[in-house]
């Protein structure tokens, strides 16, 4: 690693700042890591593979003006306001180290006087509560690392839009999604995004032994065509049938969904939504079910097997 670059974005339009990533992703070069600071406004951001409709209340937050966007990684769904900081680390596949990208993180609040530390899956707590969640993308040559700062968040909307599973909930042992976050101006009560984005990269050339180099201006024409991607609702809202069964359950590696209907006793459609951290976890899956009957499935992954025992439940159930 002999480059740590930097790139701060002025907007808070949230697929203006997702096509900036995706950019930067496909343009890292060998040897760099990039820095990525940016902001959303009344945003809701979900995983992959989630579903728009489970995941918050479309109709009334689209009402009140807000965005919703769908990211490249897994995990869960996220409120984003400008009491919100994101951070993206981006790599290529052979540097990429996320031990290395979260230390970042906690030697920058470090600095600041706050103590954090991480927590299961993606998560980065201050006493006993999160602040920050943190997803990954791996593509062919470069990968990404990606997450939310939670520093003055308006936690009444975000509880307002925001519908987590009361599975999910039960998992980490609290009774409401606000019981269970914190935002870290209420530990450091003059902490503002400038001073964060200026701890994160103090912090980032730090870790790196390097000064960081700010990046030039970007291929604004890529930019407008990612930016449609990402707008996209056929992106966004996911593909949606009401099927006749679903059935939800919450395992180790995240928690799933999955929708289906039958004919002649087999399963002629079906969906899986997963807040799963791999986003490719599921990937050919569904096509790999229709035709077959739910009693005769088996498979030689856990997180399949764990999919196909919630499908016999449901048959057993009947």
């Amino acid at each position: 690693m002999n480059r740590l670059s930097l790139y701060l974005s002025d907007s808070f339009d949230v697929f203006y700042n997702q096509a900036v990533e995706l950019y930067l992703l496909e343009n890292v070069k060998a040897d760099e890591v990039i820095l990525y600071l940016w902001q959303n406004a009344n945003t809701i951001v979900i995983g992959k593979n989630q579903d728009a409709y489970s995941e918050c209340d479309i109709r009334s937050f689209e009402k009140d003006n807000g965005s919703l966007a769908r990211r490249i990684s897994g995990g869960g769904a996220v409120y984003h306001d400008t009491g919100n900081l994101n951070f993206t680390f981006i790599t290529s596949r052979r540097d990429f180290d996320v031990p290395k990208q979260d230390e970042v993180i906690l030697s920058a609040l470090k600095g600041l006087g706050i103590r954090a530390e991480k927590n299961g899956r993606n998560d980065l707590l201050v006493e006993g509560k999160k602040f920050s969640g943190h997803a990954y993308h791996k593509g062919k040559d470069a990968c990404l690392h990606h997450g939310t700062l939670m520093l003055e968040v308006d936690e009444e909307k975000l509880s307002k839009y925001l519908r987590v599973s009361k599975l999910k909930l039960h998992s980490k042992n609290v009774s409401s999604l606000r019981s269970r976050i914190i935002n870290l101006k209420s530990v450091k009560q003059d902490l503002d995004v400038e001073t964060m984005k200026k701890a994160l990269i103090a912090s980032a050339e730090e870790v790196y032994g390097l000064d960081h180099q700010r990046i030039g201006p970007l291929d604004e024409e890529k930019i407008v065509s990612y930016r449609e991607q990402f707008k996209d609702e056929h992106w966004r809202y996911g593909r949606r049938y009401l099927l006749e069964k679903e059935k939800e359950g919450r395992f180790d590696w995240g928690t799933v969904k999955v929708c289906f209907s039958e004919k002649d006793g087999r399963i002629e459609d079906l969906i899986v939504y997963t807040d799963a951290m791999d986003e490719t976890l599921f990937d050919g899956f569904e096509k790999t079910l229709i035709g077959k009957k739910i009693s005769e499935l088996d498979s030689e992954k856990k997180e399949e097997r764990d999919v196909i025992a919630l499908l016999k439940e449901v048959e057993n159930e009947i």
